[in-house]
């Protein structure tokens, strides 16, 4: 999966693959070393999707979709762990990201997403509502943990807002979605 996007260089949105994992360190560090080893597990198993924004091979941005959603909306899939580069913020590629994560979906037959916000982050819940996204008015505590790399289990509570966005189904030209393989590119 491919999905270009641009600024003063050029970048596409793809799907993962195992030798980005040591450079997503550059969110967590080598605390959150497991927790990506968890992603690319599920990613390996078709549990879920993560996707990178890549810059000249090194991955700048991620997202993680998760085709089976969560408890508040089980039956289509939730966009998570949205992160970019401290260097790359304020230039689209979150956007990006998103959009490609929206194209994936679409093009496996979804015609919906979810995702949630911390209540303590406008920012992204402004720009969630920019690209469409709509309050489910579902606030609760979202848990998630990992293990450090001295082998502490951290445990990690956000309040968080569910937000759904219908999405349109436009057919994607390309034979790779009958194997479960990334759309073609597309450029913006």
């Amino acid at each position: 999966m491919v999905f270009p996007f641009s600024f003063a260089a050029q970048g596409t949105v793809r799907a993962a693959r195992a030798a980005d994992l040591p450079h997503l360190e550059w969110h967590g560090g080598a605390d959150l070393r497991s927790f990506y080893q968890n992603l690319w597990h599920r990613h390996e198993h078709d549990e879920m999707a993560l996707l990178v924004a890549d810059l000249s091979g090194f991955p700048i941005g991620q997202i993680v979709i998760l085709w089976r959603g969560k408890v508040s909306h089980p039956h289509f899939p939730d966009l998570q762990s949205l992160r970019v580069h401290p260097a790359f913020r304020g230039l689209g590629v979150g956007t990006r990201l998103i959009e490609a994560a929206e194209i994936f979906c679409a093009a496996r037959g979804f015609d919906k997403v979810g995702l949630s916000v911390g209540l303590d982050n406008p920012h992204a819940r402004r720009l969630y509502e920019r690209l469409g996204y709509e309050s489910q008015e579902i606030i609760y505590d979202e848990e998630w943990s990992y293990t450090d790399q001295k082998g502490h289990e951290i445990h990690v509570i956000e309040r968080v807002l569910d937000l759904v966005k219908p999405l349109q189904s436009e057919p994607l030209k390309t034979e790779a979605l009958a194997n479960k393989e990334s759309p073609a590119p597309q450029k913006m």
